[in-house]
Order: C-alpha cells, then structure tokens, then sequence
C-alpha cells in the first residue's frame, strides 16, 4: 500500500470515491437533501481547491482519501472503500496527513458510522449529534497531547 498527496487531476477520482463510500456506509445519517448538500460540497471547485488531499493507493488503485482544509485543523472528507475496512489504512492515511501539517487542535464532523474509528484516533465528540440541510454529524476535536 502507497499513501501520498493527490494532484488535483486525481480529485475527481477522490471525490467519486468519497460519494460511493459516503452513500454506502452514511446511509442513515441523511437524507435526500442531505445527499444534495453532500454533493454540493464535493462539487464545488473553490471549496474543493482549498483542501489538501492525501490517497491510499492498493497498486494503482485508489482505495482510500484524506482531506483537510486550514492548514490541517479540519478533516473534511475521510472516507475508505468498505471491503478494505479494519486493515489500518485509515490510521495510516491520519497519520499521514498529521505529519504532513502538524496541528495542536483538529476538528471533524463525523457520521454515527465513524464515531468509533474517531474515537480511535483520539477525537472526542464536543456536543450532541446536529442535523443541518438534511445530514446528521456529531462534531469532534483532537487536541495534541503537549
């Protein structure tokens, strides 16, 4: 397995798989309008350009994707294809992107799918999950430990 960041030709592809993933394993965590704001994140260009994108790649394929924005303190899209789930490769593309921009804090809204591998990670849920144009998330924070 290869991790490094994406060039932008590669975000469409990372993008196509945050949208399979996210309808897959997400699916109880909105709805119809909630897919649309979803998409209208992933398909805005001036939001999309200011992410930093790291990949997991299984030969030439691309199995799992990363992306933060302001310089690293917020994950925005964290998603890894389900049959390569519990193998570490989330752990490994986090780890990647931390070392690439190490912060003191990191924020994440995360689906009720992804609470336990937050939690894992060292986030703690900050409040109660919220529900905003149709997507459930609870918001979570990383602090460093000094």
């Amino acid at each position: 397995m290869l991790i490094r960041e994406l060039q932008t030709n590669e975000y469409d592809a990372a993008l196509a798989l945050s949208l399979d993933v996210f309808t897959e394993c997400g699916k109880k965590d909105f709805d119809a309008e909630g897919l649309e704001t979803f998409k209208s994140f992933i398909y805005n260009k001036d939001i999309v350009k200011g992410l930093t994108f790291y990949g997991a790649f299984d030969g030439e394929s691309l199995i799992g994707v990363i992306a933060t924005k302001n310089e690293g303190r917020h994950i925005s899209l964290f998603f890894i294809k389900p049959s390569y789930h519990g193998k570490g490769i989330g752990k490994q593309l986090f780890k990647t992107a931390i070392l690439n921009n190490p912060v003191s804090e990191m924020m994440v809204n995360s689906s009720s799918y992804a609470i336990p591998i937050y939690r894992k990670l060292g986030f703690k849920p900050i409040c109660e999950e919220l529900v905003t144009h149709g997507m459930k998330y609870t918001p979570m924070k990383r602090t460093k430990p000094m």
